[in-house]
């Protein structure tokens, strides 16, 4: 059994019930263990760990990936506009580019779900400095539209995937290529049910809205603000835990039969060790 450690790793308290008279006083540690408020509020810190790095994060990047691709990769970039062959290509990569932009929108709900169900309930100086960096989030056009395209994909139609390419000084050494994939804002705007910044966003639109700035804004603007969320929470949860891996190292020396200096040093050993990478 290894101490509980704030930050990005998960560190089990499973252990090995020993076959011996101190497996009942193991049991009383083990679920003091479970209900003390600093264990608690450390299994909902690695849940939201799991949301931002294992849930919103994956889908961010492969959305990125796939719309960078489309802006620096000539040949893909002329594939999507081309109709003189089989249009393979394009509608592989439209297929894949709608998957992501599904996933994307619906991690990043998600990842507002779990973080408003997380703060549900709290006071204090996190509560109200997140409440400000959070409304400098929200309050931007992008990201209510983020949030609104993921209820027009859930509730009405996938968006038709469009592109833009474009070639400056073309047949010179200073040649330059522009290519964004886009969405249709006539089509977005068919919809009654944007929020009002996001409407008034889209209105500020050309007809065709490029996807990439606005996904890397949002990303970049939402991953900031929740891992700003989760490292303050394991900050303000360091007391509590300390707490917890003193139960833990009582824990150990029940286990191990020892006493509990004993018990204290062989802990930080096994803490250590699977702290290695």
């Amino acid at each position: 059994m290894a101490h509980c450690r704030p930050g990005w790793k998960r560190y089990s308290l499973d252990t090995v019930v020993p076959m011996s008279e101190e497996a009942g006083r193991l049991d009383v540690i083990r679920n003091r263990i479970r209900s003390h408020p600093g264990y608690i509020e450390y299994m909902n810190c690695l849940a939201f760990e799991q949301t931002i790095a294992g849930v919103f994060s994956p889908n961010l990047r492969e959305l990125v990936e796939l719309l960078e691709r489309a802006a620096r990769d000539e040949g893909l970039a002329i594939e999507l506009i081309q109709n003189v062959r089989r249009p393979d290509i394009r509608e592989r990569f439209q297929a894949a580019l709608t998957r992501a932009l599904h996933n994307y929108v619906a991690s990043a709900m998600t990842l507002v779900d779990h973080a408003r169900r997380l703060m549900r309930g709290r006071s204090g100086p996190v509560v109200d400095e997140f409440q400000q960096l959070k409304l400098a989030v929200v309050e931007r056009g992008e990201v209510q539209f983020v949030h609104g395209l993921r209820n027009f994909m859930l509730h009405r139609t996938v968006p038709l995937i469009g592109h833009r390419l474009s070639f400056a000084h073309v047949n010179t050494p200073q040649q330059t290529m522009r290519s964004e994939v886009s969405l249709s804002v006539s089509q977005l705007l068919e919809w009654d049910r944007w929020p009002g910044p996001a409407k008034d966003f889209l209105a500020e639109q050309a007809d065709d809205l490029e996807l990439r700035p606005v996904i890397r804004l949002h990303g970049d603007l939402t991953y900031k603000l929740n891992v700003w969320l989760h490292t303050a929470l394991v900050a303000a949860n360091g007391p509590a835990l300390e707490d917890v891996n003193r139960l833990v190292e009582e824990a150990n020396a029940a286990l191990m039969g020892c006493d509990i200096e004993t018990a204290r040093q062989r802990t930080a050993e096994w803490t250590e060790r699977r702290s290695r990478p």
